[in-house]
Formats: C-alpha cells, sequence, structure tokens
C-alpha cells in the first residue's frame, strides 16, 4: 500500500479527485449546515469520476426523493430532527 498523508485533506479512497482541491465537499456542508440529501447532491456535482451522466441520475434520484418527503410532510431531513433533537447551530 502507497504511503498516505497522516492529514485526510491530503487524500481520499476511490476513484474521485476531492483531496486535489482546496475546498473538499464536507467544507460546504460544515459551512451551510447542509442536511444529508444536500450534502449528497453536492458531493456529486464537485466530483470527478468520468460517469457524469449517472451522477446527474442518481441527483434526479435524490431531488425525488427529497420533494415526496417534503410534500407528504416529512420534513425530517436529519436524523438529528427526527428524533426530536435540535440540530446545532
Amino acid at each position: 500500500m502507497a504511503e498516505q498523508s497522516k492529514e485526510p485533506r491530503g487524500y481520499n479512497y476511490g476513484s474521485s479527485d476531492y483531496a486535489s482541491r482546496k475546498i473538499q465537499p464536507w467544507d460546504i456542508w460544515l459551512e451551510y449546515e447542509l442536511n444529508p440529501w444536500d450534502a449528497d447532491i453536492i458531493k456529486r456535482i464537485l466530483r470527478e469520476k468520468g460517469e457524469r451522466r449517472l451522477d446527474y441520475e442518481k441527483i434526479k434520484h435524490i431531488c425525488d426523493e427529497r420533494i415526496r418527503q417534503i410534500d407528504e410532510g416529512e420534513n425530517n431531513a436529519s436524523l438529528e430532527e427526527k428524533e426530536g433533537t435540535t440540530p446545532p447551530s
């Protein structure tokens, strides 16, 4: 196995190229306090795995599910909200 940086931002697993960027998806998730659904969409937009059409199909699928949740009054975007606790601000 190749030598890895001990800093989590210095490497990534899989074929995405996040570690080569100044800003990682999780920087955006934290700054904007995104729910898991929105964070997943951001992740798919920012990665470059050579499967763009598949990424967009997955994004559509995620959006369809989130819209279904909102339409049915299931505004439980995170586990904290679902369990009745207040997410950190």
